[in-house]
């Protein structure tokens, strides 16, 4: 049973844990990403900032009178922006997708508790988690889908106090900015010649892939198709390996991370100085909220 789909919907866009491809949880290393790496983490911020909101979110249970157990995160999946791809990382774990898919999604601690309650008591439970729609306010930035979020719930209220007032609206702010980077960059004549590049190089190695996105929805459709039977998953591993090898090499040989660099640098170059700082204020907010997960 799982007990948070509301509120893992509302705010999946913004989540540094628990939402597996909205956030880059592996390390971006020298890799370029968009606005400094203002949205991203590492795995081990990652794990600090989950178990930071899932405390928040039980105390704030527990002042309401429930019973909330913490949930572990969910496997992390990084997907580079513009899908770049180190070899090394290629090598240990392709994309990543087919790993996270094997582990699957961590049981929910609270569905036993749950399935013993009555159903006012369950749909009470549910109500002080995610909230109501009464206390509902719609989030809207350019370049960016809006969101709604349900301000009354302990998943929001949490977050406040992990984060800090204000974290969802300038995430999403920046998811926004990151957006419109990442679209100027490839589409960006540079950008499209070196792909064009990669594409060549990997038509030379039997694949027939025009961008960098299609090699990696190659592997996400396997993967849906697999659809948890463990042999198609492996089957698909093994896909994936390839694939991401070979992706990785002719992404090296028509350099293509630094090709987005450049053109990334010269896009960035052009941002109103409004949106450099809400990045950097969002960087901030989950700075400070590191250090306060730390000391706890």
């Amino acid at each position: 049973m799982n007990t948070r789909p509301a509120a893992l919907i509302v705010l999946c866009l913004l989540a540094v844990g628990g939402c597996t491809e909205a956030s880059a949880h592996r390390a971006a290393g020298s890799l370029p990403v968009p606005l400094n790496g203002a949205e991203s983490t590492s795995a081990q911020q990652a794990r600090l900032l989950h178990d930071g909101e899932e405390r928040a979110i039980a105390s704030c249970m527990r002042r309401r009178g429930f019973s909330y157990r913490p949930v572990p995160a969910a496997p992390a999946v990084s997907a580079n922006p513009y899908g770049l791809l180190t070899e090394d990382t290629a090598g240990t774990d392709g994309y990543g997708l087919v790993s996270a898919a094997l582990a699957g999604a961590p049981k929910d601690p609270n569905a036993r508790h749950l399935a013993k309650l009555s159903t006012d008591r369950r749909s009470a439970w549910r109500e002080a988690l995610v909230g109501t729609d009464d206390q509902q306010v719609t989030l809207t930035a350019r370049g960016a889908p809006s969101v709604r979020i349900n301000t009354d719930g302990c998943v929001y209220l949490a977050r406040r106090d992990v984060y800090g007032p204000g974290w969802e609206q300038a995430g999403l702010d920046v998811a926004g900015v990151s957006a419109e980077v990442v679209s100027a960059v490839t589409t960006d004549p540079e950008f499209l010649a070196a792909q064009r590049k990669w594409a060549a190089c990997m038509r030379d190695r039997g694949e027939r892939v025009g961008t960098l996105q299609q090699a990696r929805g190659v592997i996400q459709q396997a993967v849906l198709e697999a659809e948890d039977a463990r042999s198609a998953l492996v089957r698909a591993g093994r896909r994936e390996q390839r694939l991401a090898r070979r992706d990785a090499t002719c992404q090296s040989r028509s350099d293509l991370a630094e090709v987005t660099r450049t053109v990334q640098r010269r896009v960035q170059d052009g941002l109103p100085r409004s949106s450099r700082q809400r990045a950097a204020e969002l960087k901030e907010l989950r700075e400070r909220a590191l250090r306060r997960a730390g000391a706890s």
